[in-house]
């Protein structure tokens, strides 16, 4: 050029610079790219097989990882079949794509989970649930219509034959001469000292072969109940309570006490059985004695549920502690054969507080806004 000065140089070409101005070659993106989508589908490998492996992983996360190598798999195949005929992506753009595929994945596990944590949650239902038609919203709305199922019907009617020779011979074991004052209990007579136990063995044995007898019909017709398994831990749970006052007669007020509740059981049997197709009290189409036949029963059932349940069942639990704390003092510690008694009675309290808290809320909701209990 005039002038005699340096030629000057060439601005390098897009060609040549890289994305942050330093010199590259198409080659060596590519080279980089396609490394960035083999490692990727590495690790996606690694999570799949972790994945599968863990026990504990949902179905859905399984399914989830799979696709995610899938898709890493399909970045590498594009990367190395077609460099020069698209887009090139960077190791941020590849990375920022695998990374979309992960937060699906996530979310969508996440909803799976939530959706599975619902249906279980709901298929923990209350002992409500079992004898109220209860909808989505926990609204009572009546008796519950019973769908046809023989083994159920004979099951409740067994309960309901059974349980009555249990009740008296529990009964006959009680001194009480003023049912006003709940036997004296009201005015501050302890039930130890209502309870003679004349008519204890004969109980005691008849409870037993009761629960025996319910455990085996449910081992071989698991379809007389909605919840077998539950039932069936139960049973075991009062068989091994009550061999306590077995071992010590002097304790039977505590067997005969627990079962107590069994009366409330009847009204709460009788209520379903007496009522299949979930009428409804004093409507029309509803004879009149079938009305006054259900108002009898469902009073029965619930005085004696909050008589029960509600009041006689956590002073029991005053008379427990007392008994045990008077057992560990006479033989020096508190692990004895009383020491199991307090904790099943509070097991009781709480189920008994929160199926009442069950069928207070679904009343309420039932009645809508402004209409009580």
């Amino acid at each position: 050029p005039p002038g005699g000065g340096a030629k000057p140089v060439a601005a390098p070409t897009a060609r040549g610079l890289g994305r942050d101005g330093m010199n590259s070659t198409p080659r060596y993106q590519d080279d980089e790219m396609v490394e960035a989508a083999r490692r990727s589908v590495a690790a996606a490998e690694e999570a799949s097989q972790a994945a599968e492996t863990d026990p504990a992983t949902p179905e859905a996360v399984r399914k989830l990882m799979l696709r995610v190598v899938q898709e890493a798999m399909a970045v590498l195949v594009v990367a190395e079949s077609s460099p020069r005929n698209r887009r090139r992506q960077s190791v941020g753009e590849f990375t920022s794509l695998l990374g979309e595929e992960l937060k699906e994945a996530a979310e969508e596990s996440f909803n799976e989970g939530k959706r599975y944590a619902e249906r279980t949650l709901r298929q923990a239902k209350s002992l409500i649930e079992d004898h109220f038609q209860i909808d989505e919203a926990f609204r009572m709305l009546g008796p519950l219509r019973q769908d046809s199922n023989l083994a159920r019907d004979v099951h409740d009617w067994f309960n309901l034959v059974a349980l009555v020779p249990v009740i008296i011979l529990n009964f006959s074991n009680w001194s009480c001469s003023d049912l006003r004052t709940a036997c004296g209990i009201l005015e501050g007579v302890s039930v130890t000292q209502i309870w003679h136990g004349e008519a204890f063995l004969l109980f005691w044995w008849t409870t037993l072969a009761y629960f025996v007898l319910d455990i085996l019909w449910m081992l071989i017709l698991p379809q007389c109940v909605k919840s077998p398994k539950v039932i069936l831990q139960h049973h075991f749970a009062t068989i091994g309570y009550i061999i306590v006052p077995y071992i010590r007669p002097r304790y039977g007020y505590l067997m005969g006490s627990c079962m107590i509740v069994e009366v409330n059981t009847w009204f709460l049997i009788a209520r379903r059985s007496f009522n299949k197709k979930g009428d409804k009290m004093f409507q029309p189409g509803v004879p009149l004695l079938k009305s006054l036949r259900l108002l009898a029963v469902s009073s029965c059932f619930y005085i004696s549920w909050f008589a029960i349940r509600l009041f006689f069942y956590p002073y029991l639990l005053i008379v427990i502690v007392q008994e045990w704390l008077k057992l560990t003092a006479q033989v020096g510690s508190p692990f004895n054969i009383l020491i199991i008694t307090p904790f099943m009675q509070l097991i009781f309290i709480f189920l008994n507080i929160k199926w009442t808290i069950d069928l207070l809320r679904s009343k309420l909701k039932g009645r809508g806004p402004g209409k009580g209990l």
